[in-house]
């Protein structure tokens, strides 16, 4: 017998066993199957997840803390946009898209209700690498 038809039977079985799981688990029919009826829903999920993406105008990315007044004011990152992302997430312990959208809405109040110690020495190590912040 040939390898082929073996995998050939296999991979029907698999479907039979498949259809019949489907059918008694979850009462799902596959010979009852709308098309245009799931090509619908399909485009509804697919409308609602492009809603849930489409870019927002303001950056939800502020760092909000509760020890002090001060604010941080990122004016301009600089030369090195990757160098100020990667101090950013170092700094604040947020994530890659975060810090990217941080970097890109410039200028923007990053960082909120902190110590004065702790915005002098953020505003200290991002001008470091290249970037102009502002204390508020």
């Amino acid at each position: 017998m040939d390898m082929p038809y073996v995998y050939a039977a296999l991979a029907i079985m698999l479907i039979v066993f498949a259809r019949e799981f489907l059918k008694k688990r979850y009462g799902f029919d596959m010979d009852n199957v709308d098309l245009n009826r799931v090509k619908s829903e399909f485009n509804i999920i697919k409308q609602k997840v492009q809603h849930k993406e489409s870019p927002k105008n303001e950056v939800d990315c502020v760092i909000k803390r509760s020890s002090g007044e001060k604010s941080l004011l990122l004016v301009d990152v600089g030369a090195n946009k990757a160098t100020v992302m990667a101090t950013l997430r170092q700094i604040t312990s947020i994530d890659y898209t975060s810090a990217k959208k941080i970097v890109e809405s410039a200028p923007l109040i990053f960082m909120e209700n902190i110590s004065d110690e702790e915005a002098d020495l953020t505003k200290k190590a991002l001008e470091f690498v290249g970037a102009k912040v502002e204390i508020k």
